[in-house]
């Protein structure tokens, strides 16, 4: 069924449906002049080098194992490993960052990439898949917030991965539900809202330590509002509005959905060389407007590397805290009172807002002019305030620039559980 009506009269389009014609043709060309056009034959060579290829049936398979699996909560913990070694042994040997293109899902296109991460199994997990470091703060270009909402198999609470790498006798299986809140997209500034059923599988195969996260959205996202990206990516300041729609000349009226999203990321540790993890990436996404689905491969593939790149160098760091640091870090703005964790987030908003009213890029957006800091903050809960102020930290800690004084974190990483707040 086509997204609008003509409806003729004496030959002519009814003022109506003409200008609602015209509105969708437009919003067809503009979207396919920044989505759907190939990317530039040296933006893919830069990347990923060679043309994006296939995998073989037997990883298909697996694949489409794993997403079922994900996807019906009737499983429980019940799998069967066998049938996803041929996806781990392909992951084992994928090249570094080579474009692979997986069969279609649900008629929305996957991209895959695979990269050497210089950290143990155990390590990656404590900072990637800990509800005491937020992915807020571990994976800022993509995830604003995370939380989980429902444990369905594996545990009373949300996993930890990490307590579980060294005893794999027998496979491990978590599942549950999570609502996530995306980072502003680099093309159109859009950020998103979604739940996600995951699915958490741990197991030892031979030499190998094995970890795959499969992630299924359930349902269709809320509509996109409008998210800033001030200066560079890696910094990451972002600034989140209110107003649904896209951040690009012609489409700010558009109502954007993501109405797919599936993941599947492998992490492979060969315990005869510890201390480096394989991680591949499987992702298909499906979004677009009215129906229409506007994403490519090489789209999901520019996310992934913008998403991979910024993951590798902080887990590569030498200035990142240790994960106990930033779990103590946690921990003490958690039992700091909600005004105060406000006002600290306040500080925040305002220096991005200002930031971004000195930026020739953004000074004229409207949704920044309009921006109100206090309610932007007012909007947000605890667990919003302290992802917030956990990903200043990081950044206070990479030598990234944050307004909050360096006397307050430090305090924070020596805080006793009953002591004082600095005033600065």
């Amino acid at each position: 069924m086509y997204p609008f009506h003509i409806s003729a009269c004496e030959g002519q389009i009814r003022p109506s449906f003409r200008r609602l014609f015209c509105s969708t043709v437009i919003f067809v060309f503009l979207w396919v002049g920044f989505f759907i056009l190939p990317a530039r034959a040296d933006d893919m060579s830069d990347a990923f080098g060679a043309e994006p290829v296939g995998q073989s049936e037997a990883v298909e398979s697996g694949l489409t194992y794993l997403l079922d699996y994900c996807a019906d909560a009737s499983n429980g913990a019940s799998i069967d490993v066998s049938r996803i070694d041929p996806l781990v042994a392909f992951v084992r040997d994928a090249e570094e960052m080579v474009a692979h293109t997986p069969r279609q899902r649900d008629n929305i296109h996957g991209a895959f990439i695979a990269y050497t991460l210089d950290r143990s199994m155990h390590d990656a997990l404590r900072y990637a898949y800990n509800q005491q470091i937020p992915e807020g703060a571990i994976n800022a270009s993509s995830v604003r917030y995370a939380q989980w909402e429902q444990i369905s198999v594996g545990g009373a609470g949300p996993p930890e991965l990490w307590k579980m790498v060294n005893d794999l006798a027998q496979p491990k299986v978590v599942r549950g539900v999570v609502r996530e809140i995306i980072s502003p997209d680099l093309h159109t500034g859009a950020y998103y809202e979604y739940g996600l059923n995951r699915a958490f599988l741990l197991y030892r195969q031979e030499n190998l330590r094995v970890m795959i996260s499969i992630s299924s959205q359930n349902g269709d996202s809320e509509v996109g509002r409008k998210g800033f990206i001030i200066g560079e990516d890696e910094n990451w300041n972002y600034l989140y509005t209110e107003e649904p729609g896209l951040d690009k000349t012609g489409l700010g009226w558009v109502k954007s959905r993501i109405y797919d999203f599936y993941s599947i990321c492998t992490y492979v540790e060969d315990l005869d060389h510890p201390g480096k993890v394989k991680i591949g990436i499987f992702q298909w996404l499906g979004a677009g407007w009215a129906g229409f689905n506007l994403v490519e491969s090489h789209h999901i593939q520019k996310g992934m590397v913008r998403q991979t790149s910024q993951f590798k160098a902080l887990l590569e760091s030498q200035r990142i805290p240790a994960a106990v640091t930033l779990e103590q870090v946690y921990q003490s703005l958690a039992r700091i009172d909600e005004d105060t964790l406000r006002a600290k987030a306040l500080t925040v908003v305002h220096h991005m807002r200002d930031k971004a009213l000195s930026d020739d890029d953004l000074k004229n957006k409207k949704a920044i002019a309009e921006l109100d800091p206090e309610a932007y903050v007012a909007r947000m809960d605890k667990s919003e305030l302290i992802s917030e102020l956990m990903r200043e930290f990081m950044k206070f800690s990479l030598g990234k620039e944050t307004p909050l004084a360096s006397s307050f974190w430090v305090s924070l990483e020596k805080r006793p559980s009953d002591g004082p707040l600095p005033l600065s």
